[in-house]
């Protein structure tokens, strides 16, 4: 009985490995999926050879016309190249070979995933966080896969009858899925549209920097309220269910959000009066420096040492700031010097004003001019005034310049510039206790 039963199982396993080669035969020996296979080894080949070239002359281009995009794709453009290269030869031959009556069903199948995987990498690569990307990826992916296996129907209805209530609103995970999507897609588009509109702004010449930075700021708010609105109507949520949560709002914004609230206001407020531009050379406290940037809730100011500052738009409308550039570019310097007692002072004025000829960042009108501001304990004190046009340049590097070539006129026409000394002289007489001196400064 038992040899019955294994020879009957090895007929079986005979019988089994019979049908697959005589189907591997059919199917995978035969002429036309070897030459559908030989395609597809050609259409890799030929796409990885061509994508070089076409990326460097696209490198190239790039850098001679340097174009406004605004769609950044985070994706080497080899890559790009390879798949769309790859993709027009694997369809085409596909197309060819379905015109023959040639067999073409693998090279079909293979043109269709490798469009679909094109479409996922293209779509992920849009988006800079590595997280968000490889999440988008997997989800394109995953709905991709159900909908070939023919499961996504299925996958629907089981994740719409998963849900539960929170008062009068029904909450699925089906509805939580085509909120983050929703919200996603419509996000990522606000930033998309946002990018453009401030390259528009930036190209029109008739407006301002302020003017710029106002009118991009209003109309990415105008964006985002409106992706808000319009996500609510597609993931089907009716507006007047959230009246409940109007009052909780007004709450954390009249408690926890004040700051954020009052820092937007005020950003608006500087950009429409435009106290504050980007350019500007501003200082307030201890921070001096040019304006980089106007955020909605922060101002950039970027120091001579590299340092950039970000100062809450608030601070800047309730605190006192000095705008050096604000109506007039133009600034006075003011440079301290002192000379000994005994030089020749008209000798002296002349020196130092010939110390600002010629330096490139000193402007001739208004002229420079030369005071006398007093008579110290050890020097005649005098100080150089004069105007610079660009503040944001720095100042203690041009006062730097200024000094050395006082210092190199002083030594050639023997002015000397006096230090603080002190002369000790001991006396020694009859109604003097021995040790005793007397001591006199200078």
């Amino acid at each position: 009985m038992m040899q019955n039963f294994s020879w009957m199982q090895t007929d079986k396993l005979d019988h089994a490995l019979v049908e697959s080669l005589h189907w591997a035969e059919i199917n995978i020996a035969a002429w036309g999926t070897a030459g559908q296979v030989a395609c597809l080894i050609v259409a890799i080949v030929a796409g990885s050879f061509l994508s070089t070239p076409a990326a460097r002359w696209f490198a190239a281009q790039v850098q001679k016309r340097k174009p406004l995009g605004f769609i950044r794709i985070h994706a080497s453009s080899r890559e790009i190249f390879f798949l769309i290269f790859t993709l027009a030869l694997l369809w085409l031959m596909a197309t060819i070979a379905q015109g023959a009556h040639l067999p073409f069903l693998i090279l079909q199948t293979v043109a269709t995933l490798a469009s679909v995987w094109a479409i996922i990498r293209f779509t992920s690569s849009t988006i800079k966080s590595e997280f968000l990307a490889r999440l988008v990826a997997v989800s394109l992916w995953l709905l991709a896969a159900l909908s070939i296996f023919g499961w996504l129907t299925p996958a629907i209805d089981l994740a719409n009858r998963a849900a539960f209530s929170v008062g009068s609103i029904r909450l699925s995970l089906l509805f939580i899925v085509k909120s983050i999507a929703a919200y996603g897609i419509l996000f990522w588009l606000v930033r998309l549209g946002s990018n453009l509109i401030d390259r528009g702004f930036a190209r029109a010449n008739g407006l301002t920097p302020s003017q710029q930075v106002l009118f991009n700021k209003l109309s990415t708010i105008a964006l985002y309220a409106v992706a808000v609105v319009l996500g609510l109507n597609i993931v089907g949520l009716d507006l007047t269910s959230l009246a409940v949560f109007s009052g909780a709002l007004g709450l954390g914004i009249g408690f926890g959000l004040q700051k954020v609230v009052s820092n937007l206001i005020s950003g608006i407020i500087l950009l429409m009066d435009k106290s504050i531009k980007p350019g500007d050379v501003i200082a307030l406290g201890d921070t001096y420096g040019w304006v980089n940037s106007l955020g909605a809730r922060c101002v950039s100011v970027l120091t001579r040492d590299g340092k950039e500052h970000l100062l809450p738009n608030e601070n800047l409308i309730t605190q006192t700031v000095e705008n050096w550039s604000y109506s007039d570019r133009k600034v006075r310097l003011h440079i301290p010097i002192g000379v000994a007692y005994g030089s020749d002072i008209h000798l002296v004025k002349k020196l130092l004003l010939q110390a600002l000829e010629g330096h490139p960042r000193i402007l001739k009108d208004p002229a420079p001019r030369c005071l006398i501001m007093g008579f110290g304990d050890s020097s005649i004190d005098h100080e150089l005034r004069c105007w610079i046009f660009d503040p944001q340049e720095g100042q203690s590097n041009l006062k730097s310049d200024i000094y050395y070539r006082i210092w190199d006129l002083f030594k050639e026409n023997g002015v000397e510039i006096p230090f603080p000394q002190r002369d000790i002289h001991i006396k020694s007489s009859e109604g003097t206790v021995p040790g005793d001196s007397g001591i006199a400064t200078r």
